[in-house]
């Protein structure tokens, strides 16, 4: 993990809430704290969150054997001799407690928090090029990697616990790194995971289907993404998709709360884009802000990742970069590993790894690639176990979009395969053209299948796990890598051909 170079300071629990009352004690100053009793380490605080298996007071016990000095709950625990600090949300005050430890860096850095169901990992990479290309530097918290502008680490979580956040963000202070760049999780925001962190501006990409096996309804996760508004600093903004309905909804609610702007494909945006030329190897678009218009060229693709150019651009803009240093910027913007990227080891037809793994994201991917390709498109996918069943069906439905689709695993941890697939298959209905769809439930199999039967001029997606190194079945993650297997299928085809050419043609 990226550490801090300094030890943090201590925190008077008095003085930081002045709402709590104590047990035990008149008040409590801490040096650490911590909310795995594992890790607890002599004079540590102890915070007894709640968890999704268990709560953090049944832990009291081993926290105290491994030197837990106190106690911070929600309600007075009899079983236990330590003081405790009693606050209505341990989750929201874990975090506040993590981030004054650190000196909370967030307030002296330019923080950017992107959230949205589709496009988070994307906007926060280009606007870290953005920046980066502009003698900014920016660190970035997401789903590849943690960095803190000098050093990285792969990154478990999406947005990691507040802990984390507060440690990386304080290692990215030290490092003299000026901005940070953050992926914002529904998860993450439902569960205070974010509190203590303050953001210069906040994103919010889109609101579509998806994590509704924790959220249960599109409005709770809905009104999870929208937290986000409530880590946005006194002078901060607030930039919102105008081509999505809850973003708009959102934005009348924020009226008089705190500054918004609105950005997209459309003029009537505070910030927009306009496609001029699209092609395999990239996309010149013209962006607009107010009276002033700049052409922008980039490598990648597809009308989604040109909205997810302009957020990042309507972002850099309020960091106080110009439009045309953003402009100069966006040719050294590099492709997101496992998003729309292109296999090219020479073969004659294309090849795209992609994360998509809702139903909007796998429809766009698919309409972009169909307007790159002159034969067929052929789309490779499965859906995550023990997550979302909805939206299996749905994703079912995005994938006739393409001529031929091949069902296969995902990360299907602890549930059937069966299952998973019978759901997406369930999206086809009785209607299911068995000329179109096949299932091949091992993942490679699946991928070997789409490239050897693809034609020149056809273009594959392998969608679902994009960067991922590994594939989750029950609890094991076992090494696999899209990119790789595409590429050693493709070689292997390769090589398989120079050996069926006749000895007098082989020259």
């Amino acid at each position: 993990m990226l550490n801090p170079l300094r030890q943090p300071g201590s925190v008077n629990l008095q003085r930081l809430f002045p709402s709590a009352s104590f047990v035990g004690c008149a008040d409590i100053t801490v040096s650490a704290v911590t909310q795995d009793s594992r890790e607890c380490t002599p004079g540590c605080l102890f915070a007894t969150l709640p968890g999704t298996r268990s709560h953090g007071r049944t832990h009291v016990p081993e926290a105290t054997l491994g030197g837990a000095a106190a106690i911070l709950t929600d309600r007075p625990l009899a079983d236990t001799s330590l003081p405790q600090c009693i606050v209505p949300n341990v989750r929201q005050a874990f975090g506040q407690i993590c981030h004054a430890l650190y000196g909370n860096p967030s307030q002296s850095l330019g923080v950017v928090g992107v959230t949205g169901t589709n496009g988070k990992t994307t906007t926060t990479w280009i606007l870290r090029s953005l920046l980066e290309n502009s003698s900014r530097p920016c660190g970035v918290i997401g789903t590849i990697e943690y960095n803190d502008g000098t050093n990285s680490v792969p990154a478990p979580f999406t947005t990691p616990d507040a802990k984390t956040i507060s440690q990386v963000l304080a290692a990215t202070k030290e490092r003299k790194t000026p901005y940070a760049a953050i992926e914002l999780s529904s998860h993450a925001l439902d569960q205070c995971r974010t509190a203590g962190l303050q953001l210069d501006v906040g994103i919010i990409t889109n609101i579509t289907h998806d994590h509704l096996d924790y959220h249960n309804t599109l409005e709770d996760y809905s009104a999870a993404k929208m937290k986000i508004a409530g880590l946005i600093k006194r002078d901060g903004l607030m930039i919102l998709n105008i081509h999505d309905p809850l973003c708009m909804e959102l934005e009348e609610k924020l009226v008089g709360v705190v500054h918004t702007l609105t950005y997209g494909l459309d003029l009537e945006a505070d910030i927009s884009a306009r496609i001029l030329e699209m092609s395999s190897t990239g996309t010149i678009f013209e962006l607009h802000q107010g009276i002033l218009k700049v052409e922008c060229k980039t490598s990648l693709i597809g009308e989604h990742n040109v909205m997810n150019c302009v957020a990042a651009a309507a972002a850099a803009m309020q960091l106080g970069v110009e439009i045309y240093d953003i402009a100069a910027a966006f040719p050294a913007v590099t492709a997101v590993p496992g998003r729309l990227e292109q296999v090219n080891c020479g073969q004659d037809f294309s090849v795209y790894v992609d994360y998509a793994h809702t139903d909007d994201a796998l429809l766009h991917a698919i309409q972009t690639v169909r307007n790159l390709t002159s034969g067929q498109v052929t789309v490779v996918f499965g859906a995550g176990g023990e997550r979302d069943r909805a939206k299996r069906p749905l994703m079912a439905l995005a994938s006739l979009q393409a001529d031929r689709v091949i069902i296969t695993s995902d990360n299907p941890r602890n549930e059937p395969q069966t299952q998973i697939i019978n759901d997406i298959l369930n999206g086809f209905g009785k209607s299911r053209d068995k000329s179109k769809v096949f299932i091949e439930v091992d993942r490679q199999d699946a991928i070997e299948r789409a490239l050897r039967t693809a034609r020149p001029g056809d273009s594959v997606i392998i969608a679902g796990k994009g960067h991922e190194k590994f594939q989750v079945i029950g609890d094991d993650r076992i090494p696999f890598d899209d990119v790789a297997i595409c590429e050693a299928t493709i070689y292997a085809m390769q090589a398989e051909e120079v050996k069926t050419i006749p000895l007098g043609l082989a020259g």
